[in-house]
């Protein structure tokens, strides 16, 4: 319930902080928080509020540093909007995906990905922990999905259902998808 509590709090302070008056295009512009696994499991993995925070502002401020580094180069600025999808594990282990709406510069989420996935991540316990930051670089409009789902995700779970024994079976939790696609 904590963890719950705090997610609001941050998404408050960003809509008060989004709320100033006009400015220049910004790199990313930082919506909101997506909870991809229910509030008990979340509990259970993330060893603090504090911790989860801390990494949250981290991966912030790496993906502003990889879009805004492209800053110079005004053909790879795209208005977009999307996620960028974290699953962290134990072991200070972490996986980027990026789901934007429209296809994003390769250039640019190769920057992202690198960025982002440099960030040294929280502890995890007891398995995966997966969540989403909804933005939109360059003043781009905020995604209509209240969601991701990354092609890799879509193309395991579509597998997973092909391959379940029941037809119409649900499609596997977030955690065991996320542990299935992993790559080290």
């Amino acid at each position: 319930m904590q963890l719950m509590r705090w997610i609001a709090m941050l998404l408050l302070s960003w809509v008060l902080a989004a709320a100033g008056g006009a400015h220049a295009a910004e790199p990313v512009t930082n919506f909101n928080v997506v909870l991809l696994q229910p509030s008990a499991v979340l509990e259970a993995r993330v060893p603090s509020v504090d911790a989860l925070a801390e990494y949250i502002k981290a991966v912030q401020a790496a993906l502003r540093e990889a879009v805004a580094g492209r800053e110079a180069q005004e053909k790879t600025r795209q208005s977009v909007g999307g996620f960028i999808v974290l699953a962290v594990r134990p072991g200070l282990q972490s996986k980027v995906w990026i789901d934007f709406d429209q296809l994003l510069d390769l250039e640019v989420r190769k920057q992202i990905a690198l960025k982002v996935g440099a960030v040294k991540p929280f502890e995890a316990r007891e398995g995966p922990v997966v969540f989403a930051l909804k933005v939109a670089l360059w003043d781009g409009k905020e995604s209509k999905r209240i969601a991701p789902l990354p092609a890799e995700w879509k193309r395991s779970a579509a597998a997973a259902s092909a391959s379940a024994a029941a037809p119409g079976a649900a499609p596997p939790e977030v955690g065991a998808l996320v542990e299935s696609i992993w790559n080290d």
